[in-house]
């Protein structure tokens, strides 16, 4: 019993270390990875955090009763194992958003893509984790599913922010896509074949169909239901599927 200001003492010390440790962790990634509003959003939240932890510090030092001041520990310690986690989910990100840098600042490769998409899977299946427990579903499931949709968006909107002809959900891909699975086609007749690749041809080559395409698949990725009145109605009443 004796000891136990002195243990304390330490704690609190110990606790204020690691959290300048942390604030200087993140400080470095968020520089490196992120564009200016974002890192002013960032500092603000981490200048809040800092300030709380500032003033619960400040109430542990002052001559409060003994078990304010280990109320103050104690949310210090709360505060130091967000800040942990913080920095776990940042070191994450981090990969995540230089690869999708890379794949605009510098001429995209296959590997840069499959870094996007490896990395981004990491980074929202630890950022979805707690979520996924509350999901009502299989946490794999969900977090599988939160990091496909969100890594697919972050790439769509990355490039279609650059230039809408730029989309790698585009009509370029769409292109590419059906050009493949012809290739599959062993059994297919030659004459549908021709037929088939002329089609092919014509979307990837004509300028008004290219960005009807490209529009259309932006839609569909970004604002679905935009599309309610440009054809997705009259489809699933042909489907059978609306009244």
């Amino acid at each position: 019993m004796g000891n136990q200001p002195t243990d304390l003492d330490l704690s609190i010390y110990l606790h204020s270390f690691l959290f300048l440790v942390f604030i200087l962790v993140l400080a470095r990634l968020h520089w490196k990875m992120d564009s200016v509003p974002r890192l002013i959003l960032v500092a603000i939240k981490y200048i809040a955090i800092s300030f709380i932890f500032l003033f619960l510090f400040l109430n542990w030092a002052s001559d409060v009763n003994p078990s304010l001041r280990n109320g103050s520990l104690y949310i210090i310690t709360a505060i130091n194992f967000y800040m942990l986690w913080s920095v776990i989910l940042t070191a994450f990100e981090y990969p995540y958003r230089k690869a999708l840098k890379r794949c605009v600042t510098d001429v995209c490769t296959g590997l840069d893509l499959e870094n996007a998409f490896s990395t981004g899977a990491r980074y929202y299946k630890l950022r979805y984790f707690w979520t996924s427990l509350t999901s009502g579903i299989s946490p794999w499931k969900f977090t599988h599913a939160v990091a496909a949709e969100r890594t697919r968006n972050d790439l769509h909107h990355l490039f279609i922010s650059l230039d809408p002809e730029t989309s790698i959900f585009g009509s370029r891909l769409y292109a590419q896509f059906l050009r493949h699975k012809l290739a599959q086609e062993k059994g297919l007749p030659p004459e549908k074949r021709v037929v088939a690749e002329k089609t092919i041809d014509a979307l990837e080559n004509d300028k008004w169909l290219r960005e009807q395409t490209t529009q259309f698949l932006d839609h569909l990725l970004a604002n679905p239901e935009e599309l309610l009145e440009a054809g997705l109605k009259e489809s699933l009443r042909h489907e059978g599927r609306l009244a």
